[in-house]
C-alpha cells in the first residue's frame, strides 16, 4: 500500500486513532502491535486489498493479535494474505465507531474477497 492511501485511511479514523503504522506486518499474530480495536487490511501477494476487517475487544490489549490468529487457523481465504496493514484504535473506541471505520476503509479500498462490508454511515 503507498504511503500516500494508509495516510488518507488514517484521516478516516479520526480521533480514535492512536499511531499512524504505515508499514506493512506479515500475516503473523504475534507480530501485530498491541490494540483491543482496530481496523486492519490485508493484500494478497500482489499488493491487492483482499480483505478489510476489524476488531473490537475492550479490555484485551491482544485483541487484534487474538483475531488475526483466529481467522488464520480458521479461515481458508486467509491463505493468500501476504500482509497486513493496521490502523490501531483506542480502547475505549465504540464498536459501533469501529465497525463504521472499516465501512469507510473497505469503501475506499474495494477488498475482493469480502461476502459484506461493514456498514459506514
Amino acid at each position: 500500500m503507498k504511503k500516500a492511501t494508509y495516510a488518507a485511511l488514517t484521516e478516516l479514523c479520526g480521533p480514535y486513532l492512536t499511531r499512524a503504522m504505515p508499514e506493512e506486518l506479515p500475516p503473523d499474530s504475534d507480530l501485530m502491535p498491541d490494540s483491543s480495536c482496530a481496523v486492519y487490511i490485508a493484500v494478497d501477494a500482489l499488493g491487492r486489498v483482499c480483505y478489510v476487517g476489524s476488531v473490537c475487544r475492550p479490555g484485551d490489549g491482544r485483541g487484534l493479535a487474538s483475531h488475526v490468529s483466529e481467522y488464520l487457523h480458521d479461515l481458508p481465504k486467509t491463505e493468500k494474505w501476504r500482509g497486513i496493514h493496521v490502523l490501531p484504535l483506542r480502547s475505549d473506541t465504540p464498536e459501533p465507531e469501529v465497525r463504521c471505520i472499516a465501512g469507510e476503509v473497505a469503501g475506499w479500498l474495494l477488498p475482493y474477497d469480502r461476502e459484506r462490508w461493514p456498514l459506514a454511515s
